[in-house]
């Protein structure tokens, strides 16, 4: 089926195969795009489209009135792939392809038509049937293939997801239509992410270096803001680099936006109550995995954290870490602990220890002199 080829429905989903080819019939060639006059707003426009990725975790969808605009919009896709391609950073690529699939997300959502939808199933070659349901508040049912299912759900990581606690009927997975939008924006965020680093010449790099070099500023305030370990550390945590190789494992890779088990969340979150961050700096720790919802993940870390019961959780032991494959990278501090809060302590101990060794041998040294 054909579906809407139009500018101003395609530029909001520049990944779709339609949008490629409007765009490769256009006429509009990569020397056009990366030098001509006509398209600066459009290369202005793909900067934006990652600096917006990097500083808030989701491209916006502007309001669009001509066709004009929409090809700007549109043609801009092209080049932020570019401008991502030659700064060559994984955790950019990864950051800017959840970024474009958390906008479409929210676009699909938006809407009030299912044509989107069952275009975007085409798209990926999903086989889906929409049931009416009256009785319940939302209307739409989405039946799905469970092979399909699992193909764009083996990453979410949530226990609803699971295979085991969904509906399935003929070998087909029911689904709200919201949860299968939900599907849809790993699908897209899989295509975007596979689709790079583009391989993008040298000298097409050093043409558009003035755009790729205000991109490596806002990445470089962003690492600094967040530190080594991956998140805004407050008032408490003073040296990351003193967590143990496991907990630093765990935010480094919420941190790049991979999809982290339960059971490794379950520790992290633990760990760094336990060392007296905040809910809410707990929380911001896991605002670039692709399956964050802020409302589920405040209710499970105050849950952890005992605001929901009476049981507060210590972070498991290194034991229970290794039990559940979390144990990584191991090093001589971790030979004389049996618990990653031990391990914090010993390692703060020992920094402090270096440090103040290092004052006293300045200090005497000066007195030499």
């Amino acid at each position: 089926m054909e579906w809407h080829a139009e500018p101003m429905h395609i530029c909001f989903y520049p990944f779709l195969s339609a949008a490629s080819k409007y765009v490769e019939e256009s006429g509009v060639t990569l020397e056009d795009l990366i030098s001509s006059a006509v398209f600066e707003r459009a290369r202005l426009r793909g900067k934006e489209r990652i600096i917006e990725a990097i500083k808030g975790g989701e491209v916006r969808k502007p309001a669009i009135i001509s066709n004009a605009q929409a090809e700007m919009e549109l043609l801009s896709y092209p080049f932020a792939r570019i401008l991502v391609s030659c700064i060559g950073d994984d955790y950019l690529i990864r950051r800017y392809a959840l970024s474009e699939a958390k906008a479409a997300h929210e676009k699909i959502l938006a809407g009030s038509s299912s044509d989107i939808i069952y275009e975007l199933s085409e798209e990926f070659d999903i086989r889906v049937d929409f049931f009416r349901l009256p009785q319940e508040q939302e209307q739409e049912q989405v039946h799905m293939p469970f092979v399909d299912y699992l193909r764009f759900a083996a990453n979410l990581r949530d226990k609803r997801w699971k295979l085991v606690n969904r509906g399935l009927e003929n070998g087909r997975v029911k689904l709200r239509k919201s949860e299968f939008v939900r599907i849809i924006q790993e699908a897209i965020h899989e295509r975007i992410k596979n689709d790079l680093p583009l391989d993008v010449p040298a000298d097409i790099c050093e043409a558009i270096s003035r755009y790729t070099g205000d991109i490596k500023t806002e990445l470089e305030e962003k690492r600094k803001k967040f530190g080594d370990a991956g998140f805004e550390l407050g008032s408490v945590v003073k040296d990351p680099s003193c967590f143990p190789p496991c907990i630093s494992f765990i935010l480094g890779n919420l941190k790049e936006g991979v999809n982290v088990p339960h059971s490794a969340r379950f520790a992290g979150t633990a760990f760094l109550l336990n060392i007296g961050l905040t809910e809410d700096e707990i929380i911001e720790t896991y605002k670039n995995s692709p399956d964050f919802d802020e409302e589920r993940t405040r209710y499970q870390v105050e849950h952890i954290a005992g605001d929901k019961g009476s049981v507060r959780y210590t972070a498991p032991s290194c034991g229970t870490m290794r039990t559940y494959g979390n144990c990584v990278g191991k090093d001589e501090v971790c030979e004389k602990v049996s618990h990653p809060l031990s391990y914090y302590k010993r390692k703060l101990k020992l920094e402090r220890k270096s440090k103040k060794e290092q004052q006293d041998k300045s200090k005497s040294g000066e007195k030499e002199q």
